[in-house]
């Protein structure tokens, strides 16, 4: 099985130099795209970084944390985040982060209910959704039975973290963090390193045509005029023009 490198980054590691992280042989970049629910601003270096990672050939995610405010309202959060995406082009998808203490409160079935809430905005957005999360919640707090159609990033480090994989430490999952300490040409300060053990499986977005789409609404799975969110919201965050995708409903309804 092939493996592939990357980090993952927020406006804690300032600018980089996407070219030199390439050079050093990274291949894919999780990256912070909005600060928690409170507030749901966008990360200050989330243009600079997709945009850099993308002029380098460097595969991008992002990672949405899940705090107090994301529980009240998951629904709001995840639409928040594909505002902030704006249709944009994600080939290592998102992943949901998991390891919030009022989360870990709300219990096992709460948890999977939220997850599968993000889940289902943003697939169908058109986008890979992943869990980010570490063995002590996947061993004492998650129901993996429940949640065993979604892949795992596991995070686990040394406790002499320089930086270097230990692979008897490795945790499973997709994806392994396995140091918070890591340093990175490009970068100026330290950084999470990770390793990918697919060797990067374009995740990409999966765009349906608008006679799909149209065929799902007609089913039901895209929500309707008083739902949260709503049928307009859902295929506007998803990148679909909601009056071209009704146009062909009703078209279809009067058959």
């Amino acid at each position: 099985m092939s493996r592939a490198y990357g980090v993952d980054v927020s406006h804690y590691q300032l600018d980089i130099d996407w070219k030199k992280v390439k050079a050093a042989g990274k291949q894919f970049a999780i990256m912070k795209a909005q600060y928690e629910a409170k507030s749901h601003r966008k990360d200050e270096y989330f243009e600079a970084n997709y945009k850099g990672c993308g002029d380098n050939g460097i595969m991008r995610g992002v990672y949405i944390f899940i705090g107090t405010e994301s529980i009240r309202d998951p629904s709001r959060d995840a639409m928040s985040l594909l505002n902030h995406l704006n249709g944009r082009e994600l080939e290592y998808g998102i992943w949901l982060d998991m390891e919030a203490a009022s989360l870990r409160a709300c219990g096992k079935k709460e948890i999977t209910r939220i997850a599968n809430v993000y889940a289902e905005i943003f697939e169908k957005a058109g986008y890979y959704v992943g869990i980010y999360s570490n063995l002590d919640w996947t061993r004492n707090v998650l129901d993996m039975k429940a949640l065993e159609r979604f892949d795992f990033w596991m995070a686990r480090y040394p406790k002499a973290d320089t930086g270097v994989i230990k692979e008897g430490l490795n945790p499973g999952g997709v994806c392994w963090q396995y140091s918070s300490k890591g340093i990175v040409p490009g970068i100026k300060v330290k950084c999470d390193l990770d390793v990918d053990f697919d060797g990067i499986i374009n995740l990409g977005r999966d765009k349906k045509s608008l006679e799909m789409v149209a065929d799902e609404v007609m089913q039901g799975l895209w929500g309707a005029k008083y739902t949260s969110p709503t049928r307009k919201e859902l295929l506007t965050a998803a990148g679909y023009n909601y009056y071209e995708v009704q146009q062909i409903v009703n078209a279809k309804m009067k058959r």
